[in-house]
């Protein structure tokens, strides 16, 4: 009886500790996740993207084109759908030039903020995109990430981009 009782106890404390850990997040883990988000985008990999947005997954976003400003909020589902539809137009693009006309990109991590808890993050960065070196778009984004048993989630966040097709 005693036996089974502190093998309960031990299997509790190992539990606890278990999801603590695979619950918090660390700035090395949210940069990893922005390296793994950058390289799945210069892959055209829309699933590996999608897969990593939360199921609350919400984006509220400005884009400046041509002197014009649109606002538009999305879900996962829609942010998904978009996406897969704008990185399989730029991989056609590359594949029928042979990757000439290949999508550049670069994000660069402007600033990590661990929350209170050690569960969520707030992250800041900058991303750009060019096509041939010439820059295509600019996007300032905040987001929140969070990490649930040793996986990372994008709960979506504001994004501004400016597009510079003409």
């Amino acid at each position: 009886m005693i036996k089974t009782v502190l093998l309960g106890i031990v299997l509790l404390v190992a539990g606890v500790l278990v999801y603590e850990n695979g619950s918090r997040i660390s700035d090395a883990q949210v940069r990893e996740y922005m390296r793994m988000e950058l390289e799945a985008m210069r892959r055209y990999d829309s699933a590996t993207l999608c897969e990593a947005m939360a199921d609350d997954f919400h984006l509220r976003s400005v884009e400046h084109a041509g002197g014009v400003q649109q606002r538009t909020e999305m879900g996962r589902a829609d942010a998904c759908t978009q996406l897969r539809d704008g990185l399989a137009a730029f991989e056609t693009l590359s594949q029928r030039t042979g990757g000439l006309l290949g999508l550049d990109i670069a994000m660069e991590t402007t600033r990590i903020e661990i929350l209170p808890g050690g569960r969520r993050a707030r992250v800041e960065a900058t991303s750009t995109a060019k096509i041939a070196d010439r820059l295509i778009w600019r996007t300032r984004a905040k987001g929140e990430l969070s990490r649930s048993l040793w996986r990372i989630r994008d709960h979506g966040g504001e994004a501004q981009t400016w597009t510079y097709l003409e």
